[in-house]
């Protein structure tokens, strides 16, 4: 099956792991809280990196896309190689690497043409969003307002792709679990306000 080799190759796609009935780590955990009344996900103070229209901490357009040029910008980090899964495509991507907590922290999932970056990917929560978002958080605690997204399909079927309320080039993604998880429309509110947010997605400016 696609989505099996998908999974082999080590692809984060969230609604494809659950339809396969696989277990990877597609949300944070570190913060999270459980049971009916808690919210799903508590803040930390320890933020690497805060995604803006402008960039990623002091990545941005004028930045070139290589490793050098990255590692200048950001000192104490290290770069590395993955395979993502877009909507439509499973691109190589720059993976931005952290030494954190006893582990290796990927923080941010980098994409380009060329010598120029096409998108920036933050994938911890470690990184915050524009608006104060992190991954990790749910849709009704983002603020997200749902006139703002769309069902995702192929590689994304089934999870909400919404703009960031606090800048008009940086996307959202979501992920849902059961039924939700495959869908082709968006849930409704109470199903949508409970999604968990994955990736923080800038684009250039235009």
């Amino acid at each position: 099956m696609k989505g099996s080799r998908l999974l082999r190759r080590g692809i984060v796609n969230c609604s494809s792991a659950a339809a396969l009935g696989a277990i990877v780590a597609c949300a944070p955990t570190e913060g999270l809280r459980t049971g009916p009344a808690a919210p799903a996900f508590q803040a930390t103070s320890d933020t690497f990196l805060q995604i803006t229209a402008r960039g990623a901490g002091p990545i941005d357009a004028s930045t070139p896309f290589s490793s050098k040029a990255i590692l200048a910008s950001l000192p104490g980090y290290e770069t590395g190689h993955v395979t993502i899964g877009l909507e439509r495509s499973t691109p190589d991507a720059l993976v931005l690497f952290k030494d954190a907590y006893g582990g290796r922290i990927q923080v941010l999932h980098i994409l380009g043409e060329g010598n120029r970056i096409t998108q920036i990917h933050g994938v911890t929560h470690h990184v915050v969003g524009p608006a104060g978002e992190r991954p990790g958080m749910t849709f009704g605690e983002t603020g997200t307002d749902p006139a703002t997204c769309r069902i995702g399909t192929d590689l994304w079927l089934g999870m909400a792709i919404c703009r960031s309320r606090g800048a008009p080039n940086v996307v959202l993604t979501f992920s849902f679990q059961g039924e939700a998880a495959m869908a082709t429309q968006l849930p409704r509110r109470e199903v949508l306000d409970g999604g968990l947010l994955q990736r923080i997605i800038w684009t250039p400016p235009s």
